[in-house]
């Protein structure tokens, strides 16, 4: 049996990460990759919510085809909200990009407060190639 490998991804296509944290890890056939925010890889931060959803979605797309996988590989997403009031928009927006899979991810989402305060949405995900 061929040992494993953890394999750090990264593109320039999205925000760097600080040195310390990988835009995700490859382990085997599983990719985790970090939490992805509505910003954009030269640092612009949308001014609403469904915007930064979008971003963070095409970032989370990008690492994972930087992985060789896809949204379709995802078998779980993390999303955080800091604000309850932003579930239902943030919610349209990811069935956009989710809710059309024959198995869509697993997913919870938590209310809490992100590093930013201009930031709105956070997701995070496991995926398998």
């Amino acid at each position: 049996m061929a040992e494993l490998k953890k394999e750090k991804i990264y593109t320039p296509d999205v925000p760097p990460n600080p040195k310390m944290i990988s835009h995700a890890v490859r382990y085997g056939n599983i990719i985790t990759v970090s939490g992805q925010v509505g910003k954009t890889a030269d640092g612009t931060i949308p001014e609403t919510l469904e915007e930064q959803v979008v971003q963070a979605i095409e970032n989370l797309k990008r690492i994972l085809e930087a992985a060789g996988a896809s949204l379709d590989n995802v078998m779980m997403c993390q999303c955080f909200l800091p604000r309850q009031e932003d579930f239902k928009a943030m919610n349209a927006v990811y069935e956009r990009y989710f809710g059309a899979m024959e198995v869509p991810p697993a997913r919870y989402t938590v209310m809490a407060g992100l590093a930013n305060p201009k930031l709105y949405f956070e997701i995070a995900a496991i995926a398998g190639v």
